[in-house]
C-alpha cells in the first residue's frame, strides 16, 4: 500500500493552490490557515479524484460577497482593494483552471469566522510503462 500516483497538469494545479493560499494569508491577520489534501473515491464518471481544501480563520464573507466572488474584477467590497490590493481576477482564473481540469472550485464562508475553498479534480491514472 504505497502512495497512489496520478497525472494532472502541475502548472494549473500549482497556480490554483498558490492563489488560494495567498488569499488566505492576505485575509487572515491572526489565526490559522490549513491545507488539507486527500483522495476522493470518485470524482465523476467513476474516476478517482483529488480534494484540496484551503481553510482560514480570517475575515470571512457574507452570502452576497460569496455570490460575486468568482466574477472577474469583482472583490468582496470596495474597501477590499484599498486595504488588501489585488485585481479581483485570481479566484475567477482559479475556478476556470479547475474547470479546464475537469473539476471545480467551491467556497464556504462565514463573516468573522473564516473561509474554506475546496478544489475537487478528477485524476487520470499514470500511463502504463
Amino acid at each position: 500500500t504505497g502512495v497512489p500516483h496520478f497525472r494532472s497538469d502541475p502548472t494549473k494545479l500549482r497556480q490554483i493552490l498558490l492563489n488560494l493560499l495567498s488569499n488566505a494569508a492576505k485575509f487572515t491577520e491572526a489565526g490559522t490557515i490549513t491545507l488539507r489534501v486527500g483522495l476522493l473515491p470518485t470524482a465523476g464518471a467513476g474516476t478517482p479524484g483529488l480534494s484540496c481544501v484551503v481553510a482560514d480563520t480570517g475575515i470571512g464573507l457574507t452570502a452576497e460577497q460569496v455570490a460575486r466572488l468568482f466574477q472577474p474584477f469583482s472583490q468582496a467590497e470596495a474597501t477590499t482593494q484599498q486595504k488588501y490590493g489585488g485585481t479581483g481576477l485570481g479566484l475567477a482564473i482559479s475556478r476556470r483552471l479547475a474547470r479546464l481540469l475537469g473539476g471545480d472550485l467551491t467556497v464556504i464562508s462565514e463573516p468573522g469566522r473564516g473561509t474554506a475553498f475546496q478544489l475537487n479534480l478528477p485524476l487520470e491514472p499514470p500511463a502504463s510503462s
